[in-house]
């Protein structure tokens, strides 16, 4: 299964903003318009990854609240790294 990926003992994930992920699909299904028969895969991300735990102590600096955090076992599907290769995608749309 692998150990934690982060300094902090937490996996990495990539993360990006809900509304650069809509705005991205709305170029993606520009780009495939009228294209019959032409598809292509992208992945949206920002193609680096952050500590859960980096994530969690942004939003707190940001909203002001008080986030708890539940820790446990990292579940055995869950890879230590997850991030997202968006080059396709920025050369693309």
């Amino acid at each position: 299964m692998g150990g934690p990926a982060g300094e902090d003992g937490t996996c990495i994930r990539d993360y990006i903003h809900g509304g650069d992920l809509a705005a991205a699909h709305l170029l993606a299904l520009e780009a495939t318009s009228g294209a019959a028969g032409h598809h292509l895969v992208y992945n949206f991300g920002n193609g680096r990854g952050f500590p859960v735990l980096e994530a969690v102590a942004a939003a707190r600096q940001v909203t002001w609240a008080l986030i708890d955090v539940m820790f446990g076992p990292r579940r055995r599907q869950d890879p230590a790294v997850l991030v997202a290769p968006s080059q396709l995608a920025g050369q693309c749309l």
